[in-house]
This record gives structure tokens, C-alpha cells and sequence, in this order.
């Protein structure tokens, strides 16, 4: 990829806008509701929902679905720019039946980004490929916190995705990645977007930024537990989880007071190890809140399936052999399961920091800054609690962006509560089951008036013992407040839709 031609690059930005090259119209183009695929049975699916001819047509054919078109058809989508200019750049290529893309452009987050074309045999990749928005990509630009900042860092930057998020409320960013072609299809993708405050840097990790600190830092590494080195955007190399665990321990170092770090990891289990210990070695002392989040655990053999899928439809026998290799691996290292998730970071001097821990619900792809955000400031304050009975002494109310489902059942002429659950519909959509004393309890939080008198209302009103109700509810509050479904003290009513209807105790 050619970075030479900025004018080029300018003009076809120009040329995408116009034709309205976005993730809106791509799906109204393609007539689809659901997530874009780029699976090669998908394709000739999508070629056959395009809804029109003309020239977002085109440049879908050619940047989206990876198709040769007509050097005519081709031409004249991408005026006022020549094919030769865009073959110049990188972009195009002229084979004997037609005009074809080096690159795919995939909308995201209002921005374009280009990377390598993977319709091929993965086996056939090179190690220098660059892989492009991915559901990894997505969960960690949901995990991060998206606040005005002067300095931003992406380390292992690929093809640019965290970089230019973060561009769009940092002053000033740096782009870090050991492959060259990561860092150009990067500032390739940069210039695309109209971006000039990011900086490129060619180094492993942080080395290239030594000595210096940033108010904010994203890390996407090759965390795969391999014994491969055949990627770099997957394979690390390093032993086990090494990478992860020195990435975690360096970065406090490189954070402003303030700052926050989020970074994925995937991190190996070994027999009677307990859920966390691997995580909490790695934050503790560190001078920094940690918030550690776990998305899934997988047994050795579906890990190494799932990383190496793409083979079992190519060439079986390979498949075949290289699960053998990547069993062994882990059998040499006492590896029985691998997880994943993501560890959240928040440089904070001067008091005691906390590590607190969690699921990492599924499906989390929207914005959850502001949810970040509000978990650390409760975290903060539950861990400044002298005693848990202080919780009795606030208000709290529910957040708006909150929904119970419940399942009543009717008995002896009654409907009696089965089970409530309660969701969060915005941030990162964590659900609870409560029982019924909880619900009742929640319909009564204005936000004004404390927990504890709320308690003595329910219990006079349900006929129950205070002390067992106060007992059982407080660890209750904490967890709901700490995950960001109440909030303290607010005048304003509490807004929840919640009818409680008298019923018995469910877990």
C-alpha cells in the first residue's frame, strides 16, 4: 500500500462518501437486518441481494465482496479517479478478466477501514497479514472508555481500528505494532478517514514507547495460546500466556494518574487453579484498580479447533495434525482449560487500590463507556465502605435503561412469581435473577429515602423479620450497585415499570 498519493486517497474518501459506502448502506444495499459475514459461502448470497446497479453497487463488488468487475463498470464508480492511480496506491489490480481488489473496506463506527482480502486458504496467509474489524475488535471498542483525553496509545494496532477510535476524542495518538504492513494499511486507513494527529511506530509492545505515558491505552494482542509463531496478529510466540501477563504488568507504567488501560487476554488454567489467580497475580500491587472480566473458558481441544476451523474445510489432514501439535503443546505446559476475557485498568495513587471480578456478558457490542465508567465510581465507593450496614444509610434508585421480565404462575386462584430477571438494555447488558423480597424491595427505591427504612416498610408490610431481610438484601445491593444497575441518591422518582405481586422466595 502506497501512503505517496495523499491526493488520491482524499478524492476516495470523497468518492465513498458519495456514494453512501457505509454500514447503513451496505445493509440497505444487501437487504440485510443481521451482521455483515465475510465467509465465502456467504458471498455469492450477498451478490444476489444487490438491490441495484450503479455505484455503490460496484463498490461493493469490488471492496466488500472481493469480486472482479468490468475495467468499464470499474472505472466509472470510482471517478474522478484513474485505475491506474488507484493501482498506484495499492487498491486495484488489472488481471485478464477484469478489475479486482488487493484490499476489503469495511465500514465501522462512522469510519472505513481496509485491510488484506481472506478469501483464500488461511494456511496460505502470510505471517505479515493483517486481519480487519473483527468480533474481537468490536468487544474491545465497547470496553473502552471514550472520554476527551491527551493521549491515547493502541499497541498492536493492526489495521488501525482502536488507533482511530481513539483519534476521534484524543488530541493525540500512537499507533504501535511489530509489522510493517499492520502500521501502513494503519496509516493508510488513517489518511482515509482524515486523520493526521496519529503517530505510527514500528516495535514489539511497549518498547517503542519507552519513558513515555498516556491517558488512555488499548491493547488487542496475539494472545492465542499457541505453539505457533505462524501470525503475528495471532500468534505471539511466547510461551503460554506470557504475552498477555507482560502486557498487564508493564502498562501501569505507561499510564497517567487517571488513565485507564483496557486490554484482552487470554490466560491458561492449570489443575485446582482457582478462576482468578492467574488474572489477580498479574494487577496486584500495581497501582491500579483492576476490574477483570471473563467471557468464556474452553477445554484444550475446542480451543484449538476453534483458532484453527478454517483448515477443517481446506485440507482435513492438515487439521488433523496440527490439532495433535497444539494438544501436545498444552499437555507439556499442564494446561486443562483457556479463558478469555478482558482486564480494565485505572491508575490511582494514593489510596488502596481494588481488583474486583466478573462475567463478561455475551453479546456486548454497544458503547459501554459511560457503564465503565460508572462501575469504577461505584467500585470506588463500596470499597471505601467501613461496613456494609453504610449501605443501609443511602438512596438508591434504579437506572433508566433497565428492564424485569418476570414469570407468574397461578396457584389456589393467585398468579405467584416463578422467577424475575432484571437486564441492563444499555452498557454491557448484564442480567440478574431476583427473588421476590428483591423486586418488592426495588419497586420502593424513589432514591430517596435509605435502604434501611425501606427495609423496615417491607418488613412490617410482608410480615418478615428484619434482620433476616436486611441480612440477605445488602449483598444484593452491593452486587446491583456495583454493576451499575442502581445509583445513589437521586430526587428523581424511581422510573422502573416494576408491579410486584406478592409471592414466594425465588433464587
Amino acid at each position: 500500500m502506497s501512503l505517496e498519493d495523499h491526493a488520491a486517497i482524499t478524492i476516495l474518501r470523497g468518492v465513498l462518501k458519495d456514494a453512501n459506502y457505509s454500514d447503513a448502506g451496505i445493509r440497505e444495499a444487501l437487504g440485510i437486518s443481521g451482521g455483515l459475514s465475510f465467509r465465502r459461502p456467504d458471498m455469492p448470497l450477498y451478490l444476489r441481494r444487490l438491490r441495484s446497479e450503479g455505484r455503490l453497487s460496484t463498490l461493493l463488488k469490488l471492496f466488500f465482496l472481493g469480486i472482479t468487475v468490468d475495467p468499464g463498470e470499474a472505472a466509472d464508480c470510482l471517478e474522478p479517479l484513474s485505475l491506474r492511480r488507484l493501482e498506484g496506491v495499492g487498491l486495484l489490480e488489472d488481471t485478464p478478466v477484469g478489475v479486482t481488489s488487493r484490499v476489503r473496506m469495511l465500514p465501522y463506527s462512522g469510519l472505513i477501514f481496509a485491510y488484506d482480502r481472506y478469501d483464500d486458504n488461511p494456511a496460505d496467509f502470510p505471517s505479515d497479514y493483517v486481519i480487519g474489524v473483527n468480533p474481537t475488535s468490536v468487544t474491545l471498542a465497547s470496553l473502552t472508555v471514550r472520554r476527551p483525553v491527551t493521549s491515547a496509545l493502541d499497541i498492536g494496532t493492526g489495521c488501525g481500528v482502536q488507533a482511530l477510535l481513539a483519534a476521534q476524542h484524543s488530541e493525540r495518538v500512537v499507533a504501535v505494532d511489530i509489522n510493517f504492513r499492520a502500521l501502513n494499511f494503519s496509516a493508510f486507513n488513517a489518511r482515509l478517514n482524515g486523520m493526521s494527529h496519529v503517530e505510527f511506530r514500528q516495535g514489539s509492545l511497549l518498547e517503542p514507547v519507552e519513558g513515555s505515558q498516556f491517558d488512555l491505552i488499548v491493547c488487542n494482542p496475539p494472545y492465542v495460546i499457541s505453539p505457533e509463531s505462524q501470525y503475528q496478529y495471532r500468534d505471539s510466540g511466547l510461551p503460554g500466556d506470557a504475552i498477555c501477563r507482560d502486557i498487564v504488568r508493564q502498562v501501569p507504567t505507561y499510564l497517567n494518574e487517571g488513565g485507564f488501560a483496557h486490554i484482552l487476554c487470554n490466560w491458561s488454567r492449570h489443575h485446582n487453579d482457582e478462576r482468578w489467580a492467574h488474572l489477580e497475580e498479574w494487577v496486584k500491587g500495581n497501582g491500579c484498580d483492576a476490574w477483570l472480566l471473563h467471557y468464556k473458558t474452553e477445554d484444550p481441544l475446542t480451543y484449538a479447533a476453534n483458532w484453527n476451523r478454517p483448515l477443517q474445510s481446506s485440507n482435513q489432514t492438515l487439521y488433523a495434525t496440527v490439532l495433535d501439535t497444539w494438544l501436545d503443546y498444552y499437555r507439556r505446559l499442564d494446561i486443562e482449560a483457556i479463558s478469555s476475557g478482558a482486564i480494565i485498568l485505572r491508575k490511582r495513587s494514593g489510596k488502596p487500590n481494588w481488583i474486583w471480578t466478573g462475567d463478561l456478558p455475551s453479546g456486548t457490542a454497544g458503547p459501554g463507556s459511560d457503564h465503565i465508567v460508572q462501575v469504577f465510581e461505584a467500585q470506588d465507593y463500596l470499597s471505601g465502605l467501613e461496613d456494609e450496614g453504610d449501605l443501609l444509610n443511602e438512596a438508591f434508585h434504579l437506572v433508566e435503561h433497565h428492564r424485569l421480565d418476570q414469570s407468574l404462575k397461578c396457584e389456589d386462584g393467585k398468579f405467584v412469581m416463578q422467577e424475575a430477571v432484571l437486564r441492563l438494555e444499555k452498557g454491557l447488558k448484564f442480567k440478574g435473577t431476583l427473588d421476590a423480597y428483591t423486586v418488592h424491595l426495588l419497586s420502593r427505591c424513589d432514591g430517596q429515602r435509605p435502604l434501611g427504612d425501606l427495609l423496615e416498610e417491607l418488613a412490617k408490610d410482608m410480615d418478615l423479620q428484619l434482620d433476616e431481610l436486611t441480612s440477605a438484601a445488602v449483598p444484593v445491593f452491593r452486587k446491583l450497585f456495583g454493576l451499575g444497575f442502581l445509583e445513589r441518591g437521586n430526587s428523581e422518582e424511581c422510573r422502573s415499570p416494576i408491579i410486584p405481586g406478592k409471592g414466594r422466595r425465588v433464587a
